[in-house]
């Protein structure tokens, strides 16, 4: 059993790690990494052309112009990137509850609530308990700090924050890149209110990102310099017990049930090195054998 192909548990010279992001999900992280990235370095130096860096940086993309394009280009992807995980999230939900739930006659819209709302990125009761939990934690009111699925609340929340930024950068970027269309159906001072909103949004969210997002995945103490779970999909089972040891819990008691959700890597390459170590001793008889027989031949 794994997830899209991926065992849940994998074993590296010694140690466990425990499948947090699929591969699908990765790679919608990049996307998104790219595409930010890319809109930041364009238009950053857009808005405060007046400093020395914004100059050089526009000079990379081309000047103005080139930036310009470069920036339209990459909010396109990024609200494409967008509508593709408003798919992805129904495929989800298609494949584990609506198509099961109708085969054996038990759908039903409540049903489907309660599956969205006790899937793993909805925010729920138990984060505000959570939040609470780790404020006391955090004041030395208490000695146990909260017990964390898949994700928590503060995942929960750079998760949010990506529905709300998108829309809000996409709409005002629409309609700062088509103003004579928009300006037909609006009020002039809507195009003002786009401007505005677009540069602020970029900028929360810019700092969201340096600051928030880059601590809690990246620079946290048992993190640092950086995790490479955007890049593997697996994190260590120390970070597993300490940060999301509900999900540690769960893992495991699959994995006691069945475990073909753990690969062993360890026991992988040694079988693997058997078999080269077998394959060269054939390849050397063989060749003896050969060798031989060319004597043979020539005597």
């Amino acid at each position: 059993m794994s997830t899209n192909g991926k065992p849940l548990i994998k074993i590296k010279n010694g140690k466990k790690y425990y499948l947090k992001l699929t591969g699908n999900q990765r790679a919608q992280h990049f996307v998104l990494l790219v595409t930010f990235i890319t809109c930041v370095l364009t238009g950053m130096p857009l808005k405060y052309y007046y400093y020395p860096w914004a100059e050089t940086l526009l000079g990379f993309f081309g000047g103005v112009s080139g930036a310009a394009i470069v920036h339209r280009i990459s909010g396109v992807i990024m609200v494409c990137l967008f509508i593709y995980h408003i798919f992805y999230i129904y495929k989800q939900l298609n494949r584990y509850y609506i198509r099961p739930a109708k085969t054996v006659g038990e759908f039903s819209f409540k049903g489907l609530l309660k599956y969205i709302y006790l899937s793993p990125v909805f925010p729920r009761y138990k984060d505000l308990i959570d939040m609470k939990d780790m404020m006391k934690y955090y004041l030395f009111l208490s000695n146990k700090p909260p017990r964390h699925e898949r994700f928590y609340w503060r995942e929960k929340l750079d998760y949010l924050a990506v529905f709300w930024g998108i829309n809000v950068l996409g709409i005002t970027g629409a309609i700062l890149w088509y103003k004579g269309f928009f300006m037909e159906y609006l009020p002039g001072w809507a195009v003002s209110v786009a401007t505005i909103a677009h540069s602020f949004e970029a900028l929360l969210a810019t700092a969201d990102i340096l600051i928030w997002h880059m601590y809690n995945a990246h620079v946290n103490y048992d993190k640092f310099p950086a995790s490479d779970l955007f890049l593997t999909g697996y994190l260590p089972e120390n970070i597993m017990r300490h940060e999301y040891v509900l999900e540690w819990k769960r893992i495991n008691r699959i994995a006691e049930e069945d475990p073909s959700v753990i690969f062993n890597k360890d026991e992988w390459d040694l079988r693997q090195k058997e078999r080269e170590a077998e394959q060269y001793k054939d390849t050397m008889d063989y060749m003896a054998a050969a060798a031989a027989a060319s004597k043979g031949e020539t005597l």
